[in-house]
């Protein structure tokens, strides 16, 4: 009996010891973890410098990034999402980056847009 239970109990250490990794581990959002968050001056500092380096043109990534960083801010964020939206859909976005300025003019952002 003694040598039953040694060898079950080996057998299960063995059996424990050999897992294929893939049970499933608690984690935190790899994305909500990582996610540095970004202030209205930042922000627009960010948009600013984009839209300098690409002669004017607002680039969808930089946007985007934006977007999902200013949280506190929901007027900026919105304003983001909308320039995605339209330069997506018809290649331009006047007027949510003419309000993308007015937000940046709050904190003393100039943007240039055309």
């Amino acid at each position: 009996m003694k040598a039953f239970l040694t060898a079950v109990t080996a057998g299960t250490v063995l059996a424990a010891g050999c897992s294929s990794g893939s049970a499933p581990q608690a984690r935190a959002h790899p994305v909500a973890s990582t996610l540095a968050h970004l202030n209205r001056l930042q922000a627009c500092q960010r948009l600013q410098a984009d839209l300098t380096r690409n002669g004017g043109t607002a680039d969808v990534p930089a946007l985007r990034y934006i977007a999902d960083r200013v949280t506190t801010i929901p007027d900026l964020a919105r304003d983001a999402r909308d320039a995605v939206k339209d330069i997506t859909h018809t290649g331009i976005a006047p007027i949510p980056l003419a309000l993308l300025k007015d937000d940046c003019a709050k904190a003393g952002v100039d943007i240039p847009v055309p």
